[in-house]
């Protein structure tokens, strides 16, 4: 949890201009609803996508669970005490739930979904991002605290049952796999020793600007084209609360 907490808060002052983060609201914002709605952000981390929906879809109300006290405050003081949902028992009135790289890190998933989906409303989204493709595994991930990394089928196991409905289920940034091998490389799978502290920083680079500019522009393209990409570094799920 202490590694996870530090790469979060690095997210506050370092990650909002981020290719990869920017790319992923795309790939959201274009499951939100038009006009007036509401959107509480489970496993919230750093608020950065609190930041892009208040930027973006001012007319759109920002909720969000964090279980981080730390992390609690940051967002508290910047989207205001109201809008933390920790202690709610249900989320009604919201039409929209996010849970955007959070299911990997619940080692019962499963029970996990099945709690969140019971506190939606009928008819409500619920938007999940998780990393995927099994052999992408390295000390990355074991540093980040993940139990998993998803493909289609164990997704779909997890979420088989419950009651949501599968409105699409597709790969985000197939571009960066060769990324993700390298790191896999660079870092080891996860599973055999490591010396202390080699291989085990869990944050993302910071990229020049042109490499920035350029990664944002093949996944503006990648992103559109995700319903019939093969694989992909993460699995985008839209799901609706039967």
């Amino acid at each position: 949890m202490e590694t996870l907490e530090v790469h979060l808060k690095h997210q506050i002052e370092h990650s909002r201009n981020f290719f990869w983060h920017r790319i992923r609201w795309r790939a959201v914002q274009e499951h939100l609803p038009p006009g007036s709605f509401e959107l509480v952000d489970v496993g919230a981390g750093a608020g950065l996508l609190g930041e892009y929906l208040t930027a973006e879809v001012p007319r759109a109300s920002y909720r969000f669970v964090e279980p981080i006290e730390s992390l609690q405050h940051h967002l508290e003081v910047r989207f205001g005490r109201a809008a933390n949902a920790n202690w709610l028992d249900c989320f009604s009135g919201a039409e929209v739930i996010c849970l955007l790289d959070v299911l990997e890190h619940q080692e019962d998933d499963r029970g996990f979904l099945a709690e969140l989906a019971s506190k939606m409303d009928s008819g409500a989204t619920l938007l999940v991002t998780v990393p995927s493709v099994g052999f992408l595994w390295s000390q990355w991930d074991v540093a980040l605290g993940h139990f998993r990394r998803y493909d289609k089928r164990s997704l779909l196991q997890a979420v088989r049952g419950l009651p949501l409905e599968i409105r699409e289920l597709s790969y985000l940034f197939p571009e960066m796999v060769p990324a993700g091998l390298l790191r896999r490389l660079s870092r080891g799978r996860g599973d055999e020793e490591r010396p202390e502290g080699f291989g085990q920083s869990s944050e993302f680079p910071n990229l020049p600007s042109p490499l920035n500019a350029a990664l944002y522009a093949a996944g503006t393209v990648s992103v559109r084209l995700r319903r019939i990409a093969p694989i992909g570094s993460s699995l985008l799920a839209v799901l609706i609360r039967a």
